[in-house]
């Protein structure tokens, strides 16, 4: 589909006039290009896995802008939007001259520049911000899509690659508790091992288990949605050992396990932890994650008195993720 992308020049001070004038006009939807916004995001992002850095540092380099678009298929609805814009940035030139906002306050140029656009050259631009991530020295996530090779220098050959599709429910599963937990099962995973994934989401972790020699997994989410992008990461991957179900945390489960992995929120870590001992063997290990630092003692107190003692502690971040045993 074919549409109009009008494009205002604005200073970063004209950003909030312009916007204001262009709701009294009746054009309540715009975009906001600020590159002081970007330039934040670099800085909040580091070396944060899937988004570089590096694409939001191009875009702080830009002068600001306000985009507003319009149906290039409807001569009357595009003209009129034109019309709108048009009147509001006459306004703003007016309530500029007359002192409005202050003297000489700088607005930006205040130019209006208009091109056509096709949906198809936007529809994958999302994918050019995507990156690969690595786990361990093992493993390496990836979208289906994407050439490896390209990342040969940063990631070796021999690592695994598992394929996660970003465009699925919950992203792309690798935000930080996603990385501790995943972290803690390289490190307690033994081959043969039964494993219980509660909050499943893509199904990365499972699929992590699977690899490291689990015999059998268990995924489970609430979501319906997650169940669906779970199951099709697992055909993705081409992992045969793992089932998902949708459930509300192991309520209802029949299931033992040599591990469970739970990588939720703190309140539901506490909630499900009574009852984790029902579905562990003796010596069973419990990750968990989701958990933020300033809440650990919290989840460790519960843990003590359901009988498991405390084995690793991992920070990234504000997040922690810890690793017990259930006393034999």
């Amino acid at each position: 589909m074919k549409y109009y992308e009008i494009t205002i020049m604005v200073s970063a001070f004209g950003i909030e006039p312009t916007l204001a004038a262009l709701i009294c006009e009746g054009v309540d939807t715009a975009e906001v290009n600020d590159p002081l916004d970007a330039a934040f995001m670099s800085d909040m992002l580091g070396e944060t896995d899937y988004l570089a850095p590096e694409d939001f540092d191009k875009e702080s380099g830009k002068e600001p802008s306000i985009v507003v678009y319009a149906p290039a298929d409807s001569e009357d609805a595009s003209k009129e939007v034109f019309t709108s814009v048009k009147r509001a940035v006459a306004a703003v030139c007016t309530n500029a001259s007359n002192g409005v906002y202050g003297e000489g306050v700088d607005l930006g140029s205040l130019d209006i520049i208009a091109e056509v656009r096709d949906d198809d050259e936007w529809k994958d631009r999302w994918k050019e911000f995507i990156r690969p991530a690595g786990i361990g020295n093992d493993f390496v996530v990836a979208p289906p899509w994407m050439d490896m090779n390209e990342y040969a220098d940063e990631f070796k050959q021999s690592r695994e690659v598992i394929s996660i599709n970003p465009g699925m429910a919950f992203g792309t599963g690798l935000h930080e508790t996603t990385s501790l937990s995943a972290d803690l099962l390289l490190a307690y995973t033994e081959k043969g091992a039964r494993v219980i994934d509660v909050g499943c989401g893509t199904g990365i972790l499972s699929i992590i288990a699977s690899r490291l020699g689990a015999s059998d997994v268990l995924g489970i989410d609430i979501d319906k949605d997650a169940v669906a992008a779970a199951n099709e990461n697992l055909e993705l991957n081409d992992v045969r050992n793992v089932t998902i179900k949708q459930g509300d945390l192991t309520e209802g489960l029949d299931y033992k396990a040599d591990i469970v992995v739970a990588n939720l929120l703190t309140n539901l870590v506490i909630r499900l932890t009574a009852d984790v001992r029902k579905h562990l063997n003796d010596g069973g290990i419990y990750i968990m994650s989701g958990i933020l630092i300033s809440q650990e003692e919290k989840v460790l107190e519960k843990l003590r008195a359901n009988g498991f003692k405390c084995l690793e502690i991992a920070e990234q971040g504000e997040w922690c993720g810890i690793a017990a045993q259930l006393k034999k």
